[in-house]
């Protein structure tokens, strides 16, 4: 006699191997026999669960067996069959009623077979081998290396899943049909190949990143909402987990490693920063220029255009906020020394900002950058040019090369600037002379009146930069620093976000996004109160800037 006790669990175990062994010898023509055992057991727990007292538990657990053993014979002789040969051909039959049945269970087959292609990998592989190609139990376990009751357990399991799939076939989200899109943004230098940003392929990486951000989900959860089998989704999230994009459990659910936040939320309040760049513009002006105005006498700087001449002072400018604002942050202390390194030689930390199907990127503060760019003809660590290149209101760049008639790196578009300059660099793509005019309507090169191509960006050498504006540009980042610093800490503040911490770095990006605006709209203010003293066209002044090693004459 048996009763609920603290030995119940130990019994339990017991009874599981008897029934096994049991079911292995009298029913092993059932391919569920996992499923006989469990529920066999189930009746057991059941009645104890009831204070029911067994006298005989395995002459009780035997009779339960055998009857859900006549149960699944007579559910086989007197249901319709359905055979799959080889994943593309189907037959589906019923002795009695063939010819009636054969448009639904058509359509029935349809349904699993969608049902198996979401199952994850490890339950797709035995369903597949053993109901499509027709391998017993044992084949599948030798083939595979795992152990036979494994395979029962993981058919029994997929079973059950196609059959829920079956039933529910309305699950899937929105997503689905309306696909979120996404940018990525990162802090730090990209891996070899383009890392992260090469990672984003698609549309569906995008919404793998959104759907897996807030908890740990199944890789079968994400297919089920994308509305996509599984067997395409999981070589995706194996990439983005190798890119250390995303993670794994040890129980096997997914998530999102960088950090996502929606592009309405990627701005901040727009009113209190306008208003803050308003309040500072002449402060932050004067204090700008009375550093720089010495350096705008020096040779190199005095030979630009006016336009060159106004960049390179946005630019400086747009550096120095940048710098100022990521120092005024409140969580700055949590901010790590340096991004954490990555595959193929990255060191980043990333940010996804998603938008809803269609939405438009219409905010005028929208921008990406600056993207650093370097090239070296030597393995000297020495650059031969660089490139800090950015996307603003004040003109397009790097958004703008993607739409061109040929898609050229930033390495060859590099490139093919310096070769306008006095320096040993040369363009390693011919094609990039097609894409000249574009270039000028960009505000990028324009022609001198011999209809030579020029450079309309500033480019100072690197003997200028590192001697006059490097130490100049760190005394002006600690006056504005000093400047601006309470203001901007109290705007930082009044964002908070809530960080899953599983997400690299999680405290960092505590208040990420609630200063997006303040610093472009620092430098518009400036321009529109006129304290400039060349003329700036918003759209058509580029900020982009170049760094070259002069040629040896």
């Amino acid at each position: 006699m048996i009763g609920f006790d603290r030995d119940f669990e130990k019994q339990c175990g017991e009874y599981l191997e008897y029934l096994y062994r049991l079911a292995e010898v009298q029913y092993n023509d059932c391919p569920d026999i996992d499923a006989l055992v469990q529920d066999t057991l189930t009746a057991l727990i059941i009645k104890v669960s009831k204070g029911e007292k067994i006298e005989y538990p395995k002459g009780f657990l035997s009779a339960v067996l055998k009857n859900k053993y006549n149960a699944w014979l007579r559910e086989k002789y007197k249901a319709e069959l359905v055979e799959y040969y080889d994943g593309t051909n189907s037959e589906t039959y019923n002795e009695i009623e063939e010819k009636e049945n054969a448009e639904r269970k058509n359509e029935e087959y349809e349904s699993v077979r969608r049902e198996i292609g979401r199952l994850i990998r490890i339950y797709r592989d035995v369903t597949v081998r053993h109901y499509v190609h027709g391998q017993t139990v044992e084949q599948i376990s030798k083939e595979l290396n795992i152990p036979r009751g494994t395979v029962l357990s993981r058919l029994s399991a997929a079973r059950d899943q196609i059959k829920e799939g079956v039933k529910n076939m309305e699950k899937y989200s929105q997503i689905s049909y309306e696909p979120k899109t996404a940018s990525i943004g990162i802090w730090g230098n990209g891996g070899l190949s383009g890392e992260p940003f090469s990672l984003m392929r698609s549309n569906i990486e995008a919404n793998i990143l959104n759907l897996a951000y807030e908890n740990p989900v199944s890789i079968r959860g994400i297919a089920d909402t994308m509305g996509m089998p599984s067997a395409y989704i999981e070589p995706i999230i194996e990439f983005l987990i190798r890119g250390e994009l995303m993670g794994k459990t040890a129980g096997g659910l997914v998530y999102t490693r960088c950090f996502v936040q929606r592009y309405e939320d990627s701005f901040g309040c727009i009113p209190a920063q306008e208003k803050l760049a308003d309040k500072y513009a002449v402060q932050v002006w004067e204090t700008v220029w009375k550093h720089l105005e010495p350096l705008t006498l020096r040779d190199e700087f005095a030979a630009m255009s006016d336009k060159q001449k106004a960049t390179m002072i946005l630019f400086v400018i747009n550096q120095m906020l940048n710098e100022v604002l990521r120092k005024s942050r409140p969580d700055s202390e949590h901010t790590p020394k340096q991004p954490p390194d990555r595959p193929n030689a990255g060191r980043w930390l990333a940010t996804v900002t998603v938008y809803d199907h269609n939405q438009k990127r219409d905010n005028p503060y929208d921008g990406s950058g600056p993207v650093y760019v370097g090239y070296s003809s030597k393995n000297d660590g020495k650059f031969d040019c660089q490139m800090l290149d950015c996307q603003s209101l004040f003109g397009d760049a790097h958004w703008a090369y993607n739409q061109f008639k040929y898609r050229c790196t930033l390495h060859s578009i590099l490139r093919f600037y310096a070769s306008l300059l006095p320096c040993n660099v040369k363009t390693d793509n011919e094609l990039i002379y097609e894409l000249i005019p574009e270039f000028e309507k960009l505000c990028i090169l324009k022609r001198d009146e011999f209809g030579k191509i020029r450079l309309d960006i500033p480019a100072l050498t690197f003997n200028e930069v590192t001697k006059h504006w490097n130490p100049v540009c760190e005394i002006i980042k600690k006056e504005l620093f000093d400047l601006l610093s309470d203001d901007l800490k109290k705007l930082w503040s009044k964002t908070k976000n809530r960080v899953p911490r599983h997400v690299d770095e999680a405290d960092y990006f505590i208040h990420a996004g609630a200063m997006g605006a303040y610093v472009k709209a620092q430098l518009l203010a400036i321009v529109n109160k006129k304290l400039l003293p060349y003329p700036v066209v918003v759209g058509k002044t580029p900020l982009i800037y170049i760094a070259y090693r002069k040629k040896d004459m």
